[in-house]
């Protein structure tokens, strides 16, 4: 039985991970003014990162629609027996309810769909997508790979130190990091995903202290089967942060990925943060 692997665009999946490992990656929409964009596909991150600061609009996001992924769910069931949807936070995005509704309008269909609410974005998602997609070739069944995903859901951690919380604030996501407001001047918060919202971690005094926090967190998380640094638009950084946490990778080598713009939209310029999936307790 073959069995296709969806997410979507706010997973923050690098390209080469999404070829190898065959995950169907469905976009986000961005607004900007009176243009619409698809994640990643007609804006790239750089562009994005570009627009943002200035931007006259707030630029918004919206999930894909229900007929996105009907579209999508019907191509692959001509080449696969069943699909698993993983998707970010239900708490954070309409995503899993998109999905959800596309799965029901598609009723009469005789391919198994089964949606997961990962409760989790960007690399915690891309992460969770590319174990599954591990454990599909290794042979588990659509049953297994959901109860996976819901397993890695819960180990996985996203970090994200950002340089101010206004994107956040402004985009409606700032979650339980409220508390937050306010309260910072120069400091650099430091926010994680906590029961699909966004919540406070800590607060660094400043941009090297929180660089330093980001690595002593990876040590205090390990041991671990999957590490990522993650950046908006500083990549030097994000790439000096994966050398010298190199050790804590069980392959050695941490991936380093850049925020969408959907993601990044909300986070900033100068976010640095981790993406990871804790091992399983032995």
């Amino acid at each position: 039985m073959s069995i296709a692997v969806v997410t979507d665009s706010t997973s923050d999946l690098p390209a080469d991970l999404v070829e190898k490992h065959g995950i169907s990656v469905i976009p986000l929409n961005v607004h900007i003014e009176d243009e619409t964009f698809l994640d990643g596909v007609t804006i790239s991150s750089d562009e994005m990162y570009r627009r943002l600061p200035d931007a006259k609009v707030i630029p918004t996001t919206s999930a894909p629609s229900v007929g996105a992924f009907v579209e999508l769910y019907e191509k692959l069931a001509k080449t696969h027996d069943e699909i698993i949807s993983v998707h970010i936070s239900s708490k954070l995005s309409l995503t899993h309810n998109s999905a959800v509704n596309a799965v029901a309008e598609m009723s009469s269909t005789t391919t198994p769909i089964a949606v997961v609410d990962t409760q989790q974005a960007s690399m915690a998602l891309g992460w969770t997508a590319v174990r599954v997609a591990e454990a599909i070739s290794d042979g588990a069944s659509l049953d297994d790979s959901v109860a996976l995903a819901k397993k890695l859901s819960e180990r996985a951690v996203f970090i994200g130190m950002v340089d101010t919380l206004k994107y956040l604030v402004r985009g409606g996501r700032i979650g339980k990091a409220q508390g937050f407001v306010g309260s910072l001047l120069r400091v650099k918060p430091i926010l994680t995903i906590r029961e699909g919202e966004a919540h406070p971690l800590e607060r660094a005094r400043n941009r090297s202290k929180g660089i330093a926090r980001i690595k002593s967190l990876v040590a205090e998380y390990a041991p671990l089967e999957k590490l990522a640094v993650l950046y908006t638009t500083d990549e030097d950084d994000a790439r000096e942060i994966a050398n010298d946490i190199a050790e804590f990778d069980p392959d050695g080598s941490p991936a380093v990925a850049q925020l969408g713009p959907v993601v990044g939209n909300y986070l900033g310029p100068g976010m640095l943060g981790l993406g990871l999936i804790r091992a399983e307790p032995s």
